[in-house]
């Protein structure tokens, strides 16, 4: 399956096969060039089955002596391997499996990585890293069950010895996590990366000893210690702790991806544009927050929201924002790629005309928003009306979908909209049958292109 080259150069970093990012460019287009890796889109890269096939052959044949890889990954295994098959081992992959615990403590003394993203886990046991005095990788990713860390990374200090290489630790979507102690993530005194994209998204009530609380200022207090870190992913419970994080220009200058989760009710309310100048996010989720009115108070602001605002970003997801009515400061996101919209049940534009009309008198002209784009996705959207009034050119886009959406009877296209492009638009029979056209020409030229279903 495919991967992003950013998370394949992040482990090659850890393990010490380049320098730095743009060491791993150069590394992956030599491998595209020789055709052992093929492009997936922009971001990321697929190798193809025989090829790793092989690779994986030439890797333990090399020293027989050695089992140096143990990889099942994506062969549904229910349970792990046993672990005399780890002993040797320098790298493991279990990953996109249904791995449900790891209930054994395994001897792995030579083990630099291991990926134990996409199971099912939902229990590590006590003492299970305490022999892996090498581990430099280690990704639980997207084990969405989850729930707390073993008290043998948990005990302090003896126990965190024994990963005391640790370069990169991705817990991104282990949703139900709720237990990160203090002092266990500082511990890492070699950390490069931590990913927490979706960390401890679903916990409700707040544990004592836990650095995952609502404003998740401890942690942050912690992470300006680490001296090696160069990379973090993040997720804010409340509006509250995105501006406590935003007092610590070390952490926002390297934060990739941002989820913010809040509660509607409890929370105040979030302006997105303290974000706008993290000059490193790539990936900005939010979810049940209460979004403030987009409020620009001078033409110098909006001027410098252009030049400079949002310059990384490329994929933003909005869900279960009910109240917000507009996502117009998605113009200042130059270089956005990827837009997902979901169950915000009371909006009815996407580019409100008004707001765009102010913020154009101040720039001279209306700006070419969406002009990266290339997938929009938009569900549940129970009074939306309209994407943008008028025909976008959209000259990079690939694909739109809509889910329920009774309302939204025209998309921003005409004959002129993605030229040389082939987009597929996928949808509701009854909400294709309905769509209204600019003209016969635009019709024409998307209909071969459609794919509905119900």
């Amino acid at each position: 399956s495919e991967i992003p080259k950013r998370q394949l150069i992040d482990y090659w970093i850890s393990e010490g096969f380049v320098c730095d990012f743009d060491d791993g460019c150069d590394f992956i287009d030599d491998l595209l060039q020789a055709c052992l890796l093929e492009e997936e889109g922009d971001d990321h890269v697929k190798m193809h089955d025989m090829i790793r096939e092989m690779s994986l052959w030439i890797a333990c044949t090399v020293d027989k002596e050695e089992q140096n890889f143990l990889v099942h990954a994506g062969v549904e295994l229910t349970e792990a391997p046993k672990f005399e098959e780890w002993e040797g081992a320098k790298r493991v992959s279990l990953m996109g499996n249904g791995i449900r615990s790891l209930s054994e403590i395994p001897t792995c003394p030579r083990l630099v990585t291991l990926l134990l993203g996409g199971n099912r886990i939902e229990e590590i046991t006590d003492g299970f890293f305490q022999s892996m005095s090498t581990l430099r990788v280690l990704s639980l990713r997207i084990n969405i069950s989850l729930r707390k860390l073993p008290s043998g990374i948990r005990g302090l200090p003896q126990e965190l010895k024994a990963l005391e290489k640790l370069r990169y630790l991705n817990l991104d979507y282990t949703r139900f996590l709720s237990i990160i102690p203090h002092q266990l993530i500082s511990g890492f005194s070699k950390l490069e990366v931590l990913r927490l994209f979706g960390c401890g998204f679903w916990v409700v009530t707040e544990e004592e000893g836990n650095v995952l609380c609502e404003d998740a200022e401890p942690l942050m207090k912690e992470l300006l210690g680490s001296k090696h870190l160069n990379v973090l992913s993040w997720t804010f419970r409340s509006s509250l702790g995105v501006q406590n994080f935003l007092k610590y220009p070390k952490l926002v200058s390297i934060t990739q991806s941002v989820l913010v989760k809040s509660g509607v009710h409890t929370s105040p309310p979030f302006n997105v544009l303290h974000l706008a100048y993290m000059e490193n996010l790539q990936k900005f989720e939010l979810e049940s927050c209460n979004l403030e009115e987009m409020k620009i108070d001078s033409t110098e602001e909006v001027k410098k929201l252009f030049q400079s605002g949002f310059r990384s970003l490329n994929t933003v997801s909005v869900h279960y924002c009910r109240k917000a009515k507009d996502l117009t400061w998605l113009v200042f996101v130059q270089n956005l790629k990827v837009l997902r919209i979901g169950d915000c049940y009371d909006m009815e534009e996407i580019i409100s005309v008004d707001k765009l009309r102010d913020i154009s008198v101040i720039i001279g002209s209306e700006h070419n928003f969406f002009a990266q784009l290339e997938y929009l996705s938009i569900s549940w959207g129970t009074n939306l009306k309209s994407v943008y009034p008028n025909p976008l050119p959209f000259p990079k886009l690939k694909k739109i979908d809509v889910c329920h959406c009774p309302q939204l009877k025209k998309l921003p296209l005409n004959s002129s909209s993605a030229k040389e492009r082939r987009v597929v638009i996928e949808g509701e029979k009854k909400w294709w049958e309905e769509l209204q056209w600019e003209d016969q020409a635009t019709q024409n030229a998307f209909s071969s292109r459609c794919r509905t279903w119900g």
